[in-house]
């Protein structure tokens, strides 16, 4: 014999739990959208630099740069108690992506812009330069 399903009703506390996550997640999705914003606006000050790098022939990559922002990225993370390998793979990933834009504009002087992510070439010479 089956048991019948049981279908739970929430009570007092779980609709107030429930309201109360509703309102957390509201609050999550406005910080995301901030912070998505906030990338956004660093990939178009990174568009910037690189038609001032474009104007003034100076190389794409700057690898005392990418390691000072790493070093403020860790420090920033034990000063705040978060994860040092994590805060370091995120600015991987923003990096990365800064290089791919920052070199689309540099080889837009010639019209040879490149898209689409960056391939292992591109990854090895970062890893060097870092």
């Amino acid at each position: 014999m089956s048991r019948p399903t049981q279908q739970r009703t929430p009570d007092a506390r779980g609709i107030g739990a429930e309201r109360q996550l509703e309102s957390l997640r509201a609050d999550l999705d406005r910080l995301d959208d901030r912070l998505l914003d906030i990338v956004r606006d660093r990939i178009e000050l990174c568009t910037r630099i690189a038609l001032v790098k474009r104007a003034h022939a100076i190389p794409m990559l700057q690898p005392g740069r990418m390691a000072a922002v790493h070093e403020h990225a860790e420090h920033y993370a034990r000063e705040h108690h978060l994860s040092p390998e994590f805060l370091d793979e995120l600015y991987r990933l923003v990096i990365d992506e800064a290089c791919r834009v920052e070199d689309e504009v540099i080889a837009g002087q010639d019209g040879a812009r490149r898209t689409g992510p960056p391939g292992p070439l591109d990854a090895e010479r970062r890893r060097g330069a870092r």
